[in-house]
């Protein structure tokens, strides 16, 4: 790791050292608040951390460090897929579940907050790759990575502190198994972030909302598409598409529960 990803790491922890509460205080007096797997209303939407965060210390990387106008478009497309995150906290239809549940309510000519969000991050995945790859083949795999992987932290965020550890994992993964050792940074800067807020989730005092899943999926989505080979882009998009339609069929919070090391996992830090 270079002084930049170290310095990257330093300005994130403090950028949400400063943020949190502040966010904390906006969202509990709006009354910004929804009810947790206890029953507890707490605030929800703190996944507006990941948007400010990941602004404001990437566009300072840009500016002084790096010359590369692929962060701007990272950040141009966080911001659209963070609102239509947040949009789908504050408006969205609770009794429609699932991906293939908004779909088919798009298709009988009643959009929901959820149908809007996948087709916004469709279109975005869909941009976002056509500016990185060389042939047809590439924008498929890489419209269908970023987009699965967009939605693939919200499968998972169930229970406090879950789907950080999930995000934890994938990156620390392609971290390890990057073929080109460039935009680490907009994980690193994720990880930083996650040091101040994880312990609040975990807690169960917050909720990230879809604004944050989204956020924190597709942030792994586009890292995935920066720098894994062809061949561990299409092992992922196989991966994804096997838990995408598990999805549709089993609770994942069952089989953890019914998973000695899975369970051990998730409840460490509760």
């Amino acid at each position: 790791m270079d002084y930049v990803n170290i310095l990257v790491i330093i300005i994130s922890i403090v950028l949400a050292y400063l943020a949190v509460p502040i966010l904390l205080k906006v969202l509990t007096k709006g009354n910004v608040l929804e009810s947790n797997y206890k029953g507890e209303n707490i605030p929800i939407c703190m996944g507006l951390l990941f948007v400010f965060v990941q602004v404001f210390n990437l566009s300072i990387l840009y500016l002084f460090f790096v010359d590369d106008i692929n962060y701007i478009i990272y950040l141009f497309s966080l911001i659209l897929i963070g609102f239509v995150g947040l949009m789908d906290d504050l408006m969205g239809e609770k009794d429609v579940k699932g991906l293939k549940g908004h779909i088919l309510n798009f298709l009988k000519g009643n959009p929901t907050t959820g149908g809007i969000k996948a087709g916004v991050g469709f279109l975005v995945s869909l941009f976002v790759s056509m500016t990185l790859s060389s042939n047809i083949i590439d924008i498929i795999i890489n419209t269908m990575v970023i987009a699965l992987f967009t939605n693939l932290i919200n499968l998972f965020d169930l229970r406090p502190g879950r789907s950080s550890k999930v995000f934890i994992l994938f990156s620390i993964i392609m971290l390890i198994s990057s073929t080109a050792r460039v935009y680490g940074n907009i994980l690193y800067s994720f990880l930083g972030l996650l040091l101040i807020y994880l312990p609040l989730d975990l807690k169960a005092k917050v909720m990230m909302g879809d604004v944050g899943s989204n956020t924190m999926g597709f942030t792994l989505g586009i890292y995935c598409a920066y720098s894994q080979s062809l061949m561990a882009q299409m092992i992922y998009l196989l991966f994804l598409i096997i838990l995408h339609v598990l999805a549709e069929k089993v609770s994942f919070t069952k089989i953890i529960e019914k998973n000695k090391v899975l369970r051990l996992l998730d409840n460490l830090g509760r």
